[in-house]
């Protein structure tokens, strides 16, 4: 997700301060898919700023010692072309999910299956909360959201619940001492790596 794209398409909705843009991302839940820091979004912020994306549209002094004033930006004509372009760009994107064991699971063999167990449990109770949570706010919210705003929602919603499945069974796995086992022997695999580079 571009963070360029989340800033400008929230200020197509309104102009806004870069703190109440983090708040919104919060309260509208999109920071359990959107992982934007503060210092990238401030940094995107003052990019598009210098790119003419955007500009200041009202300048509010902050009373204190050493307080920068706090600037609410508006998105400029440039900047609704350059919003455009992103959000068609991004439904152009082919993709597919990336969990964080996806890139330890080919050397789990080697690793402690109980922590691999906790580890799966940790991520397996946040799945969980993540449907509960997402489900109650689109029980509470659907009535009052725009429609991309569902489908978003459910979105996440499906694919934790097919995390949630899959999670199981790494579990499952991890718990049973699965993992462990190492299926073919490690030099047949080589061997057959060097046989289909040959090919």
């Amino acid at each position: 997700m571009s963070t360029k794209l989340l800033i400008l398409g929230l200020l197509m909705e309104r102009d806004r301060h870069p703190y109440e843009i983090r708040q919104v991302i919060r309260e509208r839940n999109w920071n359990v898919v959107f992982l934007i820091r503060d210092g990238s979004l401030y940094y995107a912020v003052d990019q598009m700023r210098d790119d003419g994306m955007i500009e200041a549209a009202e300048v509010i002094p902050v009373p204190g010692d050493n307080r920068p004033d706090k600037t609410v930006y508006r998105i400029t004509e440039k900047g609704k072309a350059a919003f455009l372009k992103l959000l068609h760009a991004q439904f152009e994107q082919t993709a597919y999910p990336q969990h964080p064991f996806f890139p330890a699971l080919p050397f789990v063999r080697h690793g402690d299956s109980q922590k691999v167990a906790e580890s799966a449990a940790k991520q397996l109770e946040a799945c969980e909360c993540r449907i509960e949570r997402m489900n109650a706010v689109l029980e509470l919210k659907q009535q009052y959201l725009p429609r991309g705003s569902i489908h978003l929602m459910r979105g996440i919603i499906r694919f934790s619940e097919a995390e949630r499945d899959w999670l199981k069974d790494v579990l499952a796995d991890a718990e049973s001492g699965g993992l462990e086992d190492a299926g073919m022997s490690f030099e047949l695999l080589l061997k057959m790596q060097d046989e289909w580079k040959t090919k």
